[in-house]
């Protein structure tokens, strides 16, 4: 009788042991899953993009160079025909680089805005 008493007594003890075990994980999941609890977190931000090119074919950019190449290839071009032929080459030099040089500002302007952005974080 002393050996089932021991016996029982044992076996109470780990089944106490168990039980407590199963508390204390059943608690820390709990805890765990109490502890991620997901929320919204919002910040305004400067948010930088390219600028709407509204000359997308440079046409402005290029008559003015053209003009100005116009107008320095005829005050180059010395008198006659050679005149004429420095200023359609000025002309011609001018609406190249002037559709250039706007190609360079519209591929570099670019434009500022605030925005709200948000994004979930877990506690």
């Amino acid at each position: 009788m002393n050996t089932i008493r021991s016996s029982s007594l044992l076996l109470g003890a780990v089944s106490l042991a168990l039980l407590g075990a199963c508390g204390d994980s059943a608690a820390k999941v709990t805890q765990t899953a109490a502890a991620k609890v997901p929320h919204e977190v919002c910040t305004d931000q400067i948010v930088t993009r390219p600028k709407a090119v509204k000359d997308k074919d440079r046409v402005l950019g290029t008559l003015a160079g053209a003009v100005v190449g116009g107008v320095v290839g005829h005050e180059v071009g010395g008198k006659g025909t050679s005149q004429d032929v420095a200023t359609v080459g000025g002309a011609a030099a001018g609406g190249y680089a002037g559709n250039r040089i706007q190609k360079s500002v519209q591929k570099n302007a670019t434009e500022q805005s605030t925005e709200r952005v948000c994004r979930m974080v877990y506690d």
